[in-house]
This record gives C-alpha cells, sequence and structure tokens, in this order.
C-alpha cells in the first residue's frame, strides 16, 4: 500500500509540473498598424466610374474621426461615407466626380487596428475620372513665424489653380485646388496633381471648411510655385511662416481699487496718450503701457466715476467702489495699513550694482538725512550710502558698492519718503547676499535696412532681455545669471519695438527674425563679446 501511495504522488507531482509548463506566455505585445492587403477597384485605376471603393485591411480594423482625418484632394462638395465593413473600410462617394480628374484619398491616422489601436500613420487611395493620372507634386514646409518650429497644432495647406487665385484675398471665399496636411515636422506634399502654376495658403483650418476665418493662423506665399516631377531634384520648394493675427480690439480688460485711492485699470492693448476725467489723481503707465495706475488726491477715496480715453479707441466711463479685503474680519480687531516701501532685492537674487526699492504710491518728499545704513555681516563693518529716486517717484535705488558672495544687511530709518497723501515710510530692514552676474558685449551691424529688435533667449526660448536699435551699433546686455542663451534679432520693420505677425486681410507678412549662429555659454564674472552682421537670407 505504501509503495501505490508513493506512486500515485509521484503522477501527481509529475502532473502538476507539466501543468505548470503547458501555459501560455503570451509573447510581444503586438505594435504593428494594420497593412492594406486589397483594394477594391485597384489603387490608381483609370476610368473610374463607381460611387464606392473598399480598402482590405490584414486585421480588423476601427476608423478614428475619419471625417477629419481623410483629406479628399480635390476637395468634394459633400464628405463620403467611412464605414467599417469585415476586415476593412468602404468609402461611399456622395458627389458627383469631375470628368478627366485624378482624385486623392489621404488617410491620415484614420485606421487603426481593432485589438491594440495601433494607428497606420497614412495610406493614399488614387484614382482617375479619365484615361489619364495625374503624376506631379509640389511640396514644402510650414514653420511658426517667429521661433521658426514646427507648429504645434494641425495645419491644412490649399493649392489653388493660378488662374482662379483671382484676388489676393481669395482663401476667405474659394475654395482650393487640392489640399494636403503637414505631417509633426512641418512638411507637406501635394501628390498626382497636374501640371501648371500653384498659390499655396496653410492655415489652422479648426473647423474643417477649407476657408480662412479671421481668427485663425495662416501662412501663404506671394509666389506661384510649378508642379514638378519627383525625379525633379531642382523644383522650388515652398517655405510659409505661420503665425496668428493680432485681432484683438481696444477694451478694458480689469478696473479696480487696489488699495483705498488706489486705482489700477488695464487695457487689452498698449495705450499712446490716455486722458483722465471724473477724479482728481496722478497717473502712471507701466512700461507696456497697458496698465494704468492711479493714485486719488484724496487719501479717504473708496468710490469713484473715472472717465478714461485713449487713441488707439479707448472711450469709457468706469464707477468704480473699494473693496476692503479684511471686510469681513470680526469687530473690534486693529486694522493695519499697508506700508509704503518695500525691497525689491532681498535674498540671493539681488543684482551686485542694483539695490532697488519700491513704493506703494508717489514720493513727494525725500528727508535731508535719506541714507541707507548697509553692514557687512561678516565682519559687521557698516557703510552708509545715498539713495535715488526715479522720475516716476516709484523706486529708489541704492547706490552701494557690494562684494558677491557676502552677506549684508541693509538697514534704512523711518520717517525718510513721504507719499502723496502725507504717509511716512516706516523702517525697513533685510538681508541680501549679492551674486555675480554675466554681460554680454553685442557689435551689431545692421544691413537689414530696417530697425531691429535684439532678443536674448534661455534654453526653453524664453525671451530674458531685449533691446532696440534704429541702426547698426554695440548692446550691453547686464545682470545675465550664467546659462545658455541664444540670440535672435526682429527685423521690426514698422519700428513698434515688438515682433508683428502677419495679416493675411491687409496681405502684410509677418515680420523676419534671424538667429543668431550660435548659442553662448555665458559663466558668473564673464563678460563676453560677439559680433554679429544681421542680415535678411534670400
Amino acid at each position: 500500500m505504501m509503495r501505490r501511495f508513493a506512486f500515485v504522488l509521484a503522477l501527481a507531482a509529475v502532473a502538476v509540473s507539466c501543468a505548470k509548463m503547458g501555459y501560455p506566455t503570451g509573447g510581444p505585445k503586438d505594435e504593428v498598424p494594420p497593412q492594406p492587403v486589397a483594394v477594391q477597384p485597384a489603387n490608381e485605376s483609370r476610368n473610374f466610374d463607381k460611387d464606392r471603393f473598399y480598402i482590405g485591411f490584414d486585421e480588423y480594423v476601427v476608423l478614428k474621426n475619419a471625417n477629419e482625418n481623410v483629406l479628399v484632394s480635390p476637395p468634394l462638395k459633400n464628405k463620403p461615407e467611412y464605414t467599417v465593413k469585415g476586415k476593412g473600410v468602404l468609402v461611399k462617394i456622395n458627389d458627383t466626380l469631375q470628368p478627366n480628374t485624378t482624385y486623392l484619398f489621404q488617410f491620415k491616422e484614420a485606421v487603426a487596428d481593432f485589438t491594440e489601436g495601433n494607428v497606420l500613420p497614412s495610406f493614399e487611395y488614387v484614382f482617375s475620372t479619365g484615361a489619364d493620372m495625374d503624376t506631379l507634386m509640389l511640396e514644402g514646409s510650414v514653420t511658426e513665424a517667429k521661433g521658426g518650429a514646427p507648429w504645434k497644432e494641425a495645419v491644412t495647406v490649399m493649392a489653388y489653380h493660378e488662374e482662379t487665385y483671382a484676388s489676393d484675398t481669395a482663401a476667405l471665399s474659394l475654395r482650393p485646388s487640392y489640399v494636403t496636411r503637414c505631417d509633426k515636422s512641418g512638411r507637406f506634399a501635394f501628390h498626382y496633381i497636374p501640371e501648371g502654376r500653384y498659390r499655396i495658403v496653410a492655415l489652422e483650418d479648426k473647423n474643417r471648411n477649407l476657408r480662412l476665418d479671421a481668427s485663425e493662423a495662416v501662412a501663404w506665399d506671394t509666389t506661384c510655385y510649378s508642379s514638378f516631377s519627383r525625379k525633379d531634384s531642382t523644383a522650388r520648394r515652398s517655405a510659409l511662416r505661420m503665425s496668428a493675427p493680432d485681432r484683438r480690439k481696444q477694451r478694458i480688460v480689469s478696473s479696480e481699487f487696489t488699495e483705498q485711492a488706489r486705482i489700477v485699470v488695464a487695457t487689452a492693448l498698449p495705450m499712446q496718450n490716455p486722458e483722465i476725467g471724473g477724479v482728481a489723481a496722478e497717473w502712471r503707465l507701466n512700461k507696456q503701457r497697458d496698465t494704468l495706475t492711479l493714485w486719488c488726491l484724496d487719501a479717504k477715496a473708496d468710490t469713484a466715476r473715472l472717465v478714461l480715453s485713449d487713441p488707439t479707441g479707448l472711450q469709457d466711463t468706469l464707477k468704480l467702489r473699494f473693496r476692503p479685503k479684511n471686510a469681513g474680519r470680526r469687530r473690534g480687531k486693529e486694522e493695519t495699513s499697508t506700508p509704503i516701501m518695500k525691497a525689491l532685492c532681498s535674498g540671493t537674487a539681488a543684482f551686485y550694482d542694483d539695490l532697488r526699492l519700491a513704493f506703494l504710491n508717489p514720493v513727494v518728499k525725500v528727508a535731508d538725512s535719506a541714507i541707507a545704513e548697509v553692514m557687512n555681516l561678516k565682519d559687521s563693518s557698516i557703510a552708509t550710502y545715498p539713495l535715488v529716486v526715479d522720475s516716476t517717484g516709484l523706486e529708489v535705488r541704492i547706490v552701494a558698492t557690494l562684494r558677491s558672495g557676502q552677506e549684508y544687511r541693509v538697514r534704512l530709518r523711518e520717517k525718510l519718503f513721504t507719499d502723496i497723501h502725507g504717509r511716512t515710510s516706516d523702517s525697513l530692514v533685510f538681508k541680501l547676499t549679492p551674486k555675480d552676474y554675466g554681460m554680454l558685449t553685442l557689435h551689431v551691424e545692421n544691413v537689414t535696412g530696417s530697425p531691429l529688435v535684439i532678443e536674448v533667449l534661455d534654453s526653453r526660448d524664453t525671451v530674458v532681455q531685449k533691446m532696440p536699435m534704429l541702426a547698426s551699433g554695440t548692446l550691453r546686455f547686464r545682470h545675465l545669471p550664467a546659462a545658455d542663451y541664444r540670440l535672435r534679432a526682429v527685423v521690426d520693420v514698422d519700428g513698434d519695438g515688438a515682433w508683428t505677425p502677419g495679416d493675411y486681410m491687409l496681405q502684410r507678412q509677418p515680420e523676419s527674425t534671424i538667429p543668431f549662429g550660435k548659442t553662448l555659454q555665458l559663466r558668473e564674472k564673464w563678460e563676453m563679446e560677439e559680433r554679429w552682421t544681421v542680415k535678411v537670407e534670400d
């Protein structure tokens, strides 16, 4: 009995072992998109007279936004119907096809496999309603006009026969002759088009109507391009620069009492020469000229009727009321007012030669004894430095000589400054550890024939400093932290000190930008010097 029992146990162990070895492992994940295996009628058919065609694949598929991801060129008036049938896609044409015309159906990520969702990046089905097949092409690229990178959103590119492009604004109302779409690198190509000359327009066609709407980003070329053979390496390629038009209208974006007797008004566009009425106040514009700050002469003012006008098209009357942020505090709690002065240079981010303070309200009086006491905390030595108030009365500079890497304590006595409401400044104490920054000296030879704006960009393409210049000369960019930088010149044709986007309605191309040829590696305490001849490439 014991031998028989042991034999049964051995058989059971073998069975369990075999069962484990027999489990399926599953294999690698399928990452291959579906592949076309049968097309009816055949691709590149001539004398096509059907109202439908079928594309068979090697596995079951699904459609992904076919109405948006399938482009038909030349465009049809009525959209085709796309349905999944078996292992394929049936396309029904709901239009009368033009005679002797080559039609191209471009499936741009419109088909994916049923199980894993692997997308077929692109597939083209083409046929001709005549005996001949058009085989020529056009190609080019679309980039962001200011930075030169591919446009982030999907871009539809439209080609118009030269003879049908009747006016410079045809893209607003005219159906294009042919249509395609950019890939992720910004490249585009029109395939299977006839011989001819074409005008090209690219747009961010969000509503898929193949028309330029006023708010859509657009790029266009005033040159006509000839279609060419695939083998023609000398053919001209179109290079389009896309930008979104500035359709903003001047208006008041926000207006409020930020403090009692202090009003801040922000506008959509920079103001030119604002006129203020309805309230007795002093006012200042910020550097961008899109924010107006007013200080009511009545220090207790909590309501105001403000009449504001500006040549930019601004004409408005505002009725404002001060709403204290601490209005909900329990009764009897002591109210505290906002200090009229604060430091802009505490911590470790201070410029080593530019210590600044800011005032809440314009300063109208400075005490004769206005100095700053600065203690070097390493050796406890104390030095005094003069204070210089700027022309706006809103900032003061401490004219100090400090050494980088050493910690300082800055002290200002009370009642050094008096503002327009008669309030005097409290005492102020703050610490800082100045850092050394780099400086870039740039000798620019401007041969563009237009003013320039020279921009310094960091590794994230953020503009950290910029300076305008009318002609050739030398610019000095100070206080640059140690980092890698790039330079870009804006050819400021309209002279407004900023890059201006294109406007298709006005047939105004976006202003050109020219990159400097290398990346600059600036380090602490460095003074880098570069020369740059800025010219527009042909």
